[in-house]
């Protein structure tokens, strides 16, 4: 499997939207400036059956990662041209894992950094991304969800900080 890094974001909390940078830069947290960044973070309602709303627990959400393949097919099913990298919030692009949102969980992807990103599982589709779309596109917030299940991309959390730059190779371990 050839696969490589094809654009890096940051969402930082005073932009309306994600930016491009030429290097993600990872400590324990995830990517320094974003908007997700931190150890831990509050459980939410993909938690409630184990936390109550608010409850402090480890940021398992600290990175979204997508791969080119999917965000075109997530715009074929929307009936648009494209969708660039970055709207939908991922903060990596990948280029040649067209199955990303299929990874199972516990997948490590390795970069000639050191960096390393153990993978969540599937990142669940969002009218939030949807609104990004919209306000790009014009398609309708309320589409995305449907369109982009399972090809969504997935989370993940820093294992191993560095740096992490467009044109990366990326090395895939899977779980035993």
């Amino acid at each position: 499997m050839n696969a490589s890094v094809l654009a890096t974001h940051v969402w930082p909390p005073a932009e309306p939207t994600p930016l491009p940078v030429e290097s993600l830069q990872l400590d324990w947290g995830g990517p320094i400036g974003d908007r997700h960044h931190g150890e831990t973070m509050d459980s939410d309602t993909r938690q409630a059956k184990v936390f109550p709303r608010g409850t402090t627990i480890r940021n398992h959400r600290q990175l979204s990662l997508v791969d080119a393949a999917e965000l075109a097919s997530i715009a074929k099913a929307l009936g648009i041209e494209q969708i660039a990298t970055g709207v939908i919030a991922e903060n990596i692009c990948t280029e040649g894992l067209p199955e990303l949102t299929a990874m199972p969980r516990m997948t490590r992807l390795l970069f000639p950094s050191g960096a390393a990103i153990m993978l969540g599982g599937a990142n669940a589709p969002c009218t939030i991304a949807g609104n990004m779309v919209a306000q790009a596109y014009g398609s309708p917030a309320e589409a995305f969800p449907k369109a982009a299940i399972g090809r969504r991309g997935v989370t993940g959390w820093v294992e191993r900080p560095g740096t992490i730059c467009p044109g990366d190779q990326i090395t895939i371990v899977l779980p035993d």
